[in-house]
């Protein structure tokens, strides 16, 4: 399996090379054949807090801070909001003056922007103990002045670094002192059993392309165990994902009013290549001696909903990967299985099965390997690194 390889960059080309690896990874986030409930579950016990819209770890205080501001002021819970939402304007165009040129929530949006930076982390932040209370934005704001003296009532962690003076002047990703230790114990007493505070322990950058790249020693038995389901379930249903658009490739060369009909030919002899470059690369799975069960005991440890389709469609297609001979473009078993999956996941949206909604693929629909947050989680690690 081919890799990007990495050199020895400083933190910032880092950066940028990472962002430049996630652009290839952003399909993911389309789950066409309804994955998202294990994706997300894994993702959960590997790396908690994080989400694929994040950007930069250093949003997990900016948040805070604002939010502060605004309870401070003495005004109605609907002028606190428009306080805040004006501060979260004001926040990236802060970071635009202090340097910062990607990952800037709102960057080309300005004040256009629709999901605000606070919307992205909000999980985040009640996920790793920053704030502490349950609630939504709109119930944050309703607590003012009086209400922030109250000591019986914990809104946010208490050790929470205090903000620069000049925070909405000009701004910066890069974590200040103490910033990234407040961050570490976060993580360490809100995620401790997780790999994403294994790793955070290490104090260093980890330049791998899949998590389940890193070296045997710098995790728990647990967190291996947890990552081979990742490396299994990741490359298994790759094949999947590159099946349906190759059959949605086949169905778009025969309808003329495909948006991608004239590219078809050339998009079915992609999809194709990458088929047998995914069969080939298969064995080292080791299918033979996955515990599928194992792997739905743990989807069932998180908040996600692991339905009865869900779990008879993976079986379904590991059998097929795991015994098939033939061209899997020529395997009936596996187009139906695809077909049927589809169809209860879309109803009349369904692209194998209906011309309207064929006529509108873009191409490439969910066609890139899941890596599970990675992507996001080893940027916050070579951040808290570079802090220190």
């Amino acid at each position: 399996m081919s890799y990007l390889a990495w050199i020895d960059f400083d933190p910032e080309e880092r950066r940028r090379a990472q962002t430049l690896i996630d652009l290839f990874k952003q399909p993911e986030a389309r789950d066409e054949l309804g994955l998202g409930t294990v994706r997300d579950g894994l993702a959960d016990l590997l790396f908690p807090g994080t989400s694929t819209i994040q950007t930069r770890l250093r949003y997990m205080l900016f948040i805070p801070w604002i939010y502060l501001e605004a309870q401070s002021r003495k005004a109605t819970q609907a002028e606190r909001t428009i306080i805040a939402r004006d501060m979260e304007f004001d926040l990236s165009e802060a970071l635009l003056r202090g340097g910062e040129t990607v990952d800037v929530i709102g960057r080309l949006a300005g004040r256009q922007l629709k999901r605000l930076p606070s919307s992205v982390y909000w999980a985040g932040l009640s996920t790793l103990g920053i704030r502490t209370l349950p609630g939504s934005h709109s119930t944050f704001l309703s607590y003012g002045p009086e209400s922030l003296k109250d000591h019986d009532l914990k809104l946010w962690a208490p050790n929470l670094p205090k903000p620069p003076a000049n925070l909405l002047d000009r701004a910066s990703f890069a974590l200040a002192d103490g910033e990234a230790d407040f961050l570490r114990d976060r993580i360490e007493s809100h995620a401790g059993s997780s790999l994403l505070n294994e790793l955070a322990r290490k104090g260093k950058s980890f330049a791998d392309d899949w998590p389940w790249q890193i070296s045997e020693d710098t995790m728990s038995d647990a967190n291996r165990a947890i990552l081979r389901h990742a490396e299994r379930f990741s490359g298994v249903m790759y094949g999947a994902s590159l099946l349906y658009n190759l059959l949605l490739a086949l169905r778009a060369a025969e309808r003329p009013n495909a948006k991608k009909h004239a590219d078809a030919s050339t998009l079915a002899a992609d999809y194709r290549s990458r088929i047998e470059v995914w069969k080939s690369e298969i064995d080292h799975l080791a299918l033979n001696d996955w515990d599928l069960d194992d792997l739905f005991g743990l989807i069932g440890r998180t908040s996600h909903n692991l339905t009865k389709s869900s779990r008879d469609f993976i079986r379904g297609w590991v059998t097929i990967a795991r015994d098939g001979t033939g061209p899997v473009e020529a395997d009936h078993q596996a187009i139906e299985l695809l077909k049927q999956r589809e169809h209860g996941l879309k109803r009349m949206k369904a692209r194998l099965l209906h011309d309207a909604p064929l006529e509108r693929w873009s191409g490439a629909s969910g066609d890139a390997r899941l890596d599970f947050r990675w992507g996001i989680a080893s940027r916050y690690l070579g951040e808290l690194a570079d802090a220190g």
